[in-house]
């Protein structure tokens, strides 16, 4: 089944466990009552972005695109595209990667159910052995597949961050760099996008001991845990525009450059607001969300009380995809 909505683009015993298979994906909490029903339903429903507008297709530049959602079952998801079975076909419908927000399961497994809810509780010390074991507890030919068990091992990362485990996080992201991702589990990446981490100096200590990883993602999000930091934010700010800078990783290129506007003053915030919005607005729907959070603190710490309203009202009513760093009251396609 395919729906469409009209959304407007708004701008060490762990870590162990981990490395046999890595986790990831995006799943709901089950009721008893959405239980029942789950066999009626296809397993899985995917949250699309508009395709990209061709340059020739002057329609697209004034009403809102499609937001589409997929129901049937996936049979591959990489960072080249997914592959869905919808309804009776007998030959899968292919979308980019790029295009994928969020995936949805009809029926998600107890323990997963149950390690997500601790998370989203704020429970960050319960949710990161209870998202391990997700992966680890399970038999080889039971584990969840790998799309999902990356996203699974992403959430860790993050629940490690907000448990104050840094060291795991880092290795957790160590270890997911090592293959390809798509971009919905690269847009929760374990980055300080806020400025909170900056104020523990176990994790500056961590970040910097991290700093010469090979992992690209590892230097970024290593970077954003330094950026305030006295003794290393000049060596963040200069990893920051090297990462902008490299060709190889696009999307951490992309990331890394909205990072760079955090350490800008006021001033230059200001000057250069409306370029800033457009490099969100440019970025793939699935890397929006976080730079939006970002966003949004900077205007406020630059006394942009109107830009500051717009963008919580962006954030509140229309943002592209979850992340860790919403309020737990926001609402997303």
């Amino acid at each position: 089944m395919i729906r469409t909505r009209c959304y407007t683009n708004p701008l060490p015993q762990l870590v162990t466990a981990c490395l046999v298979v890595f986790a990831a994906g995006f799943s709901t909490s089950g009721t008893a009552g959405g239980q029942a029903s789950a066999a009626a339903r296809p397993p899985h429903r995917v949250r699309l972005s508009p395709p990209l507008a061709s340059t020739a297709d002057s329609t697209q530049h004034w009403y809102a695109r499609p937001l589409t959602t997929l129901d049937g079952t996936i049979v591959t998801f990489d960072t080249d595209q997914l592959s869905i079975l919808i309804g009776d076909q007998t030959a899968p419908t292919r979308v980019a990667s790029e295009r994928v927000n969020a995936i949805e399961l009809t029926d998600a497994p107890a323990d997963q159910v149950a390690a997500l809810d601790l998370f989203h509780q704020g429970d960050f010390a319960a949710a990161l052995p209870a998202l391990v074991r997700c992966i680890s507890d399970q038999d080889a030919s039971d584990r969840p597949p790998v799309w999902r068990q990356q996203w699974l091992s992403m959430m860790a990362a993050q629940a490690a961050l907000r448990s104050g485990r840094g060291d795991i996080a880092l290795e957790l992201v160590r270890q997911l760099d090592a293959r390809p991702l798509p971009l919905m589990i690269l847009g929760i990446l374990p980055i300080d996008w806020t400025g909170t981490v900056g104020d523990d100096p176990t994790f500056v200590q961590t970040a910097a001991e991290h700093a010469a990883s090979d992992s690209l993602a590892v230097k970024l999000v290593v970077a954003s845990w330094l950026l305030r930091s006295p003794k290393y934010r000049s060596a963040a700010e200069a990893a920051l525009v090297r990462l902008a800078g490299q060709e190889d990783r696009r999307t951490i290129a992309l990331l890394a450059r909205q990072l760079t506007h955090r350490t800008a003053p006021p001033p230059v915030i200001k000057a250069n607001l409306n370029s800033i919005e457009a490099e969100i607005q440019q970025l793939p729907m699935a890397l929006q969300t976080a730079p939006m959070i970002s966003m949004l603190n900077l205007v406020r710490q630059s006394g942009l009380e109107d830009a500051a309203k717009k963008w919580q009202l962006l954030l509140e009513l229309a943002a592209p995809t979850w992340h860790p760093d919403l309020p737990p009251d926001v609402t997303t396609p």
